[in-house]
């Protein structure tokens, strides 16, 4: 999507290793990626542009801080998965994950089992959802 709108692609796992390789992915080691994301945000909306911020944000002050920079500009896409999915996944980048060395098969489990799910944009269940359809359906979403 950020190809296609010509946008920047900011990553919180990419960001995070650039800003400190070989942290860990502990809160405080992703607080700082957030807040390095934020920053990056601001300024691109600033200049008039968009960005693509690819992160979970499933605690709730870290969707809050990006509520109150993008403000009525943001518009968040969840994407679930199953648990079954979710491991098919984590196996095809390798174990351990090279941007995720803290993930195994029981905590991509876990996590999917506790996510919650803000219902506050486009939920997209990419288990049924074939990946051009769901483009199609971001597109359309972002106007």
């Amino acid at each position: 999507m950020a190809r296609r709108r010509g946008w920047p692609h900011l990553s919180m796992d990419a960001t995070r290793q650039r800003l400190m390789p070989g942290a860990s992915h502990a809160r405080s080691d992703r607080a700082v990626a957030y807040r390095a994301m934020l920053f990056a945000a601001e300024l691109l909306l600033t200049a008039g542009s968009g960005a693509i911020l690819d992160a979970p944000y499933g605690h709730a002050e870290d969707r809050a801080d990006l509520a109150r920079v993008a403000q009525s500009r943001l518009k968040l896409i969840e994407c679930r998965v199953s648990e079954r999915v979710a491991v098919e996944r984590l196996r095809a980048r390798g174990i351990p994950d090279p941007a995720r060395p803290d993930l195994t098969e029981e905590r991509v489990v876990r996590l999917n089992r506790e996510y919650l799910y803000t219902g506050d944009g486009l939920l997209l269940d990419t288990d049924q959802c074939p990946f051009e359809e769901c483009l199609a359906r971001i597109e359309r979403y972002l106007g």
